[in-house]
């Protein structure tokens, strides 16, 4: 089967791939100045069945702002905001959030081309294929380079697609992730994840594990991406970090698994052992005027205007005059405080389950109540669970809670944290939990994640004599579990021990006046 790239599958062709949904995968971290271009060029897509997934990675720039103004903007904008784990943390905690058929992937200082995704799934839903893999525009300033390797048109097998690998085994062309569409259900089936030891070429060590497991491959002859290489950028910076031989034996470890499971290591033993010396190259770059690819590079060249360089220069010199003073804020967000639990626990007299949390966010410290932040799910979970709306206000989430014989606290009384950083808290003093439990009839403790279980552990299990029963947490940060994910595991685990304990003590308990002291 051979075909042609671009638009020669026709517009009546593509609109009928347009109901496949693409979960698009931004990681972002201190890239303000850069994230309108990237976010427009998302935005405008021409295909509009996206799923953008945009994770925050602990940003101390305005990064958080910019992508929160473009959530309120567009519905099709799931936002992530997560403390710094690095790139391949969030990525995979996107991956896990996912429900696209096809996963796309972006760097947020960089940009797509206005068509970029509609020539992806064409291709890819016309050949059935698991990787559609496109050209790219290296960018370095105003210089520009096209960056392509496979001339092929027809749908490729994996031994075809290794053998055009073999030809440049360190190009970016193979080992970066934004210049290719995945299929989910592949990702999924072998449990694909980026590693969390490397922060450099850990999308080449993804890309060769999913290279191993997909069937068949094909190429876009159309550049999709515009890669812009600056100094900062992620791979120069954490080129210095990363023991470079330890990144290559893992990588010459993989491409030696894939070769093996194709019967061509042998043949290819000495152009692998030679990517220890070309690992990761981004080819060469020329001044636009005058060069052999203007000509290819005149529609980049106008699109390049239209995302207006001069305005992107102008907020970046702009940026740099704020620099310092950002640096003074950024260092007071980040210091040490010893912040006081001004709220006390929800409970009455029917109360038989408690609910831990570790200790209340910023968000929560101003509303003065619990999980205040909006993209925390308890509060949908504990509705989803009694089947009843979603509480607003303080006095309908606590008759949520004390109606189901509910009580919620946190197992932090005080301590020194960064911000709403749980695992920054140190100098801990524990909430009185054994006083709250002599107080009450309740009879099981649940954690909301591993921080609250392991400090519940640490502090109280002694005191109390009752071991929590972890739970997974509701935070935004915990992607991996959507909110029916959530509502599933907490039912099985909640409903199951604690309302049948409930339900026993609620005979022989009077009702009382609430009294909950938080609010």
């Amino acid at each position: 089967m051979r075909l042609r790239a671009g638009r020669t599958a026709g517009v009546r062709r593509t609109e009928k791939y347009r109901m496949e949904k693409v979960s698009i995968i931004i990681p972002v971290y201190n890239a303000a100045m850069y994230l309108d271009r990237c976010l427009e060029s998302v935005t405008a897509q021409s295909y509009r069945n996206l799923e953008i997934i945009v994770v925050n990675d602990g940003s101390t720039d305005s990064s958080l702002a910019v992508c929160e103004e473009y959530e309120k903007k567009d519905s099709r904008i799931v936002l992530i905001d997560k403390e710094n784990t690095g790139v391949s943390d969030s990525r995979n905690q996107a991956m896990g959030r996912a429900t696209g058929k096809y996963l796309q992937f972006m760097d947020s200082d960089d940009w797509l081309t206005p068509d970029a995704t509609e020539k992806l799934v064409t291709l890819a839903e016309m050949t059935g294929c698991d990787m559609v893999i496109g050209d790219f525009y290296r960018v370095d300033g105003e210089r520009f380079s096209l960056k392509s390797h496979i001339q092929e048109t027809k749908v490729m097998s994996r031994e075809e697609f290794a053998a055009h690998m073999m030809e440049e085994p360190a190009d970016f062309y193979y080992g970066v992730m934004w210049n290719k569409l995945y299929r989910r259900s592949v990702v999924e089936e072998y449990g694909l994840s980026c590693s969390t030891e490397l922060n450099w070429c850990e999308d080449f060590l993804f890309n060769l594990s999913y290279i191993r497991r997909a069937d068949t491959f094909c190429a876009l002859q159309a550049p999709v991406y515009y890669y812009v290489k600056r100094k900062g950028s992620l791979v120069a910076s954490e080129l210095k970090k990363t023991s470079a031989v330890k990144v290559r034996l893992l990588l010459l470890e993989e491409y030696r698994r894939l070769y093996q499971s194709m019967g061509l290591y042998e043949d290819n033993k000495v152009k692998i052992n030679g990517f220890v010396l070309a690992i990761a190259k981004d080819g060469h770059v020329s001044r636009m005027p005058g060069n052999k690819l203007s000509g290819k590079l005149e529609e980049g060249s106008r699109e390049a205007k239209k995302m207006n360089w001069a305005a992107a220069e102008k907020k970046e010199k702009k940026a740099k005059l704020k620099k310092a003073q950002e640096a003074r804020m950024d260092k007071a967000k980040l210091a040490y405080t010893r912040v006081e639990h001004t709220f006390g626990p929800v409970y009455d007299s029917r109360s038989r389950i408690l609910i831990l949390g570790t200790f209340p966010s910023v968000k929560s410290r101003e509303t003065a109540f619990y999980y205040g932040h909006p993209r925390n799910r308890f509060w949908k979970v504990m509705a989803a669970l009694w089947g009843e709306a979603v509480p607003e206000t303080v006095e309908e989430k606590k008759r949520l809670l004390l109606e189901h014989g509910v009580a919620i606290w946190d197992v932090v009384q005080s301590c020194d944290i960064r911000g709403s950083s749980d695992s920054s808290i140190r100098n801990v003093r524990p909430a009185d939990i054994p006083g709250l439990l002599k107080r009450t009839g309740i009879r099981q403790i649940y954690a909301n994640g591993d921080a609250a279980f392991r400090l519940y552990r640490k502090y109280c299990e002694k005191q109390t004599g009752i071991p929590a029963v972890r739970l997974p947490s509701t935070s935004p940060a915990n992607a991996v579990f959507s909110l029916e994910r959530l509502t599933a595991e907490w039912g099985k685990k909640l409903l199951r021990r604690g309302t049948a304990q409930e339900s026993a003590g609620q005979k022989n308990q009077t009702e009382g006046e609430a009294q909950a002291d938080g609010g």
